[in-house]
């Protein structure tokens, strides 16, 4: 989004020479002579930031401001003065002006105010279109949101196993959101009323065999199916046999394949086997990683009936930066901390406080910690791919203390 500034300023001199300050700073500006000129830019959907002056002939600065505020109270308006009138400023700021400057203003304070303005701005619009989106999404957008390649093709994917008549099966690491998948299923589907959700951890044979699933269509979540003695495995098959109205929707950390080769039953297999969903870790998500935890956020105000804080760059380049080998409940726990005003700010102004160098050796580790992934671990190819020498790339790791072999995949 190109920064916008709408500049009303009634001296023309002036007013050429603040619009080129600005433009060259590449930021877009809407030059306007007085309020009436410049009310029509003013809509909620505004992307940029007001500077006004406050005297001007007709409608002021003042007019200006409360307009503004009534169109939209989260758009910033900063006013100008060329006289030292310490009640005036004081009303700007009790009226809800942004910032309050007295002319002249050496141009690279005002430059510092409208960034910073204009910083807030797109934090502003930013968080509406998530509300929006997330309204006007299905269960699958909101459950799921990113766009990134493997979110995409599980949204697909949990669109199309609701769509159709089969069972189905999710599979993915600790955390990933196996059984929010299912949920997100169930939610898609219009036709099944009730939901079941059972850990085959804790679940006896005989409460298999006992489950009321007679009175309507029904989805069953079977978590920890990889833990499913034969006896479980045999009362599942009944249930899927005796109840052509139940939908089984089971789940584990592995293949089907794998369970397979460790005992599942050839039918069990086959009853799954049509609809096999894989849930990407938040490793393979982190694209998506700033979204999704604005949208834990979120999630977390509205259970309280809260109002959403305004989350920094900053907190979300800490997102991006950290790895989440516990995946969602990790996440989800770091958002939660943020959203009750907990320790999580002091982690964010810890890192707003890093050097430039600091920042970039830590962006440096990312990107080459995504590429061992992706890579699993072969050093050559990374290299290649990074662009870099062998002995390069080994003097980074060492600097990083990053191994290439931790990020080796076991042979199957």
């Amino acid at each position: 989004m190109t920064p916008t500034l709408l500049l009303i300023e009634d001296d023309a001199a002036l007013r050429r020479s603040l619009a080129q300050s600005f433009e060259l700073e590449d930021i877009t500006v809407i030059a306007a002579s007085s309020f009436v000129m410049a009310k029509s830019h003013i809509t909620r959907d505004f992307s940029g930031v007001i500077l006004s002056d406050i005297r001007m002939p007709g409608k002021d600065g003042f007019d200006v401001l409360a307009y503004a505020r009534k169109t939209d109270p989260d758009l910033p308006v900063v006013l100008l003065t060329g006289q030292a009138d310490v009640p005036m400023a004081v009303r700007a700021m009790a009226e809800g002006a942004y910032d309050f400057r007295q002319k002249p203003c050496p141009p690279e304070q005002l430059l510092e105010v409208v960034n910073r303005a204009l910083e807030h701005r797109h934090l502003v619009l930013k968080s509406r279109d998530m509300e929006r989106q997330l309204q006007a999404g299905d269960a699958a957008a909101t459950n799921f949101p990113g766009t990134s390649a493997p979110v995409v093709r599980l949204r697909e994917a949990l669109r199309q196993a609701a769509a159709l008549p089969v069972h189905a099966y999710l599979h993915g690491p600790a955390g990933a959101g196996k059984r929010l998948g299912a949920h997100t299923i169930h939610a898609l589907t219009t036709d099944r009323q009730r939901f079941i959700a059972l850990s085959l951890r804790d679940t006896s044979v005989d409460a298999l065999h006992t489950l009321d699933l007679t009175r309507q269509p029904t989805d069953l979540s079977i978590k920890s199916l990889d833990l499913a003695t034969t006896g479980q495995q045999d009362a599942l098959l009944t249930l899927m046999e005796q109840f052509p109205n139940l939908r089984v929707i089971a789940s584990s950390p592995h293949s089907l394949e794998k369970l397979r080769q460790n005992g599942l039953r050839d039918d069990l297999f086959y009853a799954l086997d049509m609809m096999q969903i894989e849930v990407p870790s938040l490793a393979q998500r982190r694209k998506d990683l700033a979204v999704i935890f604005e949208a834990l956020v979120r999630q977390t105000v509205r259970g309280m009936n809260g109002e959403m804080r305004e989350i920094p760059e900053n907190l979300y380049a800490q997102v991006v930066a950290r790895d989440w080998p516990d995946n969602l409940p990790e996440l989800r726990n770091f958002a939660r901390s943020f959203a009750l005003g907990l320790n999580v700010q002091t982690d964010a102004t810890k890192r707003a406080e890093l050097s430039l160098s600091e920042q970039m050796s830590a962006f440096e580790k990312l990107v080459i910690t995504d590429t061992l992934r992706r890579f699993g671990g072969k050093s050559a190819t990374v290299a290649e791919a990074l662009g870099l020498p062998r002995k390069t790339l080994y003097d980074k790791l060492a600097k990083h203390s990053l191994r290439a072999k931790d990020f080796r995949k076991p042979s199957s």
